[in-house]
């Protein structure tokens, strides 16, 4: 079975900067496919616009974890939100494929929960 989860932190929601390095770290232990994707969206002088915006382009980074193995998923997750805690908001998983999405739910559950 296949995994994909795309866990977006919005600015100020990591604990800490994403790391690239981190990644390429995690990949290599856990044998999946990390991406690490900085999404900037549309600045003005007041401020980021965010009304009526598509999700993917507004302000995020966004961290891809796939794999065909569970037990590396969850691995994984543990580490990426232990470190940087789970992403803040309802839509935070958005582009996951639903078995990612599953697992990604019990873990965030398990050790941060969402708020």
């Amino acid at each position: 079975m296949k995994y994909l989860v795309k866990l977006r932190y919005y600015p100020g929601d990591a604990l800490q900067a994403i790391r690239k390095e981190d990644l390429q770290a995690l990949a290599a232990k856990e044998s999946l496919a990390v991406g690490l994707e900085n999404i900037e969206g549309e600045m003005t002088p007041k401020g980021e616009k965010t009304l009526d915006k598509d999700l993917e382009t507004i302000s995020q980074t966004v961290i891809s974890l796939e794999t065909d193995s569970e037990d590396s998923l969850k691995n994984s997750l543990r580490e990426v939100i232990r470190t940087y805690r789970s992403p803040r908001t309802v839509f935070s998983l958005w582009g996951s494929n639903q078995e990612g999405e599953k697992v990604a739910w019990r873990v965030i559950e398990e050790l941060d929960g969402w708020w």
